[in-house]
């Protein structure tokens, strides 16, 4: 059994610590009016561990639902990662009223963005169709739609009412009346078609089927049954910096470092998928561990291993790259048990 009874409560305790460092880093960040991290110290230094492990709040304190979805992407693992420091770019005294929108740098996720601006990644994800779909797969240039505040940018639709949107996500009425560039007085000027905000609105999360690898030349491999069963302990694929760890909207984690850094085998078992993928991971490797896990490793820059190749545990598969949809070198890399995605953080030692 992966998951042990001294591991989990091994979890609880980490999830208990990193709360009071959230109510704690909160108070400490709204005593300040400024909170600069220097990154570049910080780069490439898989044994360094930041002070700043988690976003800043910009001086709020998050409530436990709020945070619910965001405590599974702590670094749990300080020997090989060590967390990206985000510099913060606006004071926590400043408070915006309308959108502004953000063009996509070199090195940017989602969950780095939304640190920075000091909102919840899944405000972005739901301020932005294109990013909802994939916010693993950002290009730089790409241009995003920023909310001043956490929850959800919402389009009318007919039939709509305020209490009725208020319902739909969990807000308040007067929350959604009241807020400026709503331009709303008692429900009036709710017009098909516009964009309102939804303050502190949570949209429910709806799993979508996991997408198949497709390449132009398959990739998959198609051959007679390979037995291959892995030891079902995983290892750390490769080392660097937890860029962008596991929640609703983006099934893996992300591990920076540079191009050609080794990439390992997570467990024993077959090459299931080796090749270009369209959706956007670029350069992928599919491994299959005969147990019902399976592994992903996205945006690599080479593979060393076919379609039905056995693997062993450790073995150098690939390196890291920045192909396909990204926005710098990093592994995107993924724990999937009978087709469904796992935090790999629950996994990995």
């Amino acid at each position: 059994m992966l998951v042990t009874t001294s591991r989990f409560t091994s979890h609880i305790a980490i999830i208990s610590v990193a709360l009071m460092a959230v109510v704690l880093a909160g108070a400490r960040l709204s005593s300040t009016n400024t909170h600069k991290v220097d990154s570049a110290s910080a780069a490439l230094a898989p044994n360094a561990a930041p002070d700043d492990a988690l976003p800043a709040g910009g001086g709020r304190i998050y409530s436990p639902a709020a945070l619910q979805s965001y405590i599974s992407i702590i670094n749990q693992d300080g020997g090989l990662l060590s967390r990206r420091a985000v510099p913060d770019t606006i004071a926590p005294s400043e408070v915006r009223s309308g959108f502004i929108t953000y063009t996509i740098q070199a090195g940017d996720n989602i969950e780095t963005i939304a640190a920075r601006f000091r909102l919840l990644p899944t405000t972005l994800v739901w301020s932005n169709p294109d990013v909802e779909n994939a916010p693993d797969r950002l290009n730089i240039g790409q241009v995003i739609h920023v909310p001043p505040v956490d929850g959800i940018w919402y389009e009318v639709q007919a039939d709509d009412t305020v209490s009725s949107i208020a319902d739909k996500f969990k807000a308040k009425v007067d929350d959604i009346v009241n807020f400026p560039s709503n331009n709303l007085t008692g429900g009036a000027n709710l017009f098909v078609g516009n964009k309102i905000m939804v303050p502190n609105g949570v949209k429910p999360f709806v799993a979508k089927p996991v997408e198949a690898a497709a390449g132009p030349s398959g990739g998959a491999y198609s051959g007679p049954a390979i037995s291959a069963a892995g030891s079902g302990q995983f290892q750390w694929p490769t080392s660097g910096m937890l860029t962008q760890g596991y929640y609703a909207y983006h099934r893996g984690i992300d591990i920076a470092r540079a191009v050609g850094v080794p990439i390992a085998a997570a467990d024993g078992g077959y090459v299931s998928f080796a090749g270009w993928d369209n959706t956007g991971y670029g350069y992928m490797l599919m491994i299959n561990h005969g147990n019902g896990f399976s592994t992903l490793y996205g945006h690599l820059s080479q593979y060393y291993v076919d379609p039905g190749q056995r693997v062993a545990r450790g073995q150098i598969i690939a390196a890291m790259g920045n192909t396909g949809n990204s926005t710098g070198p990093h592994l995107h890399f993924e724990v999937r048990y009978n087709g469904v995605p796992q935090n790999p953080l629950f996994y990995l030692p």
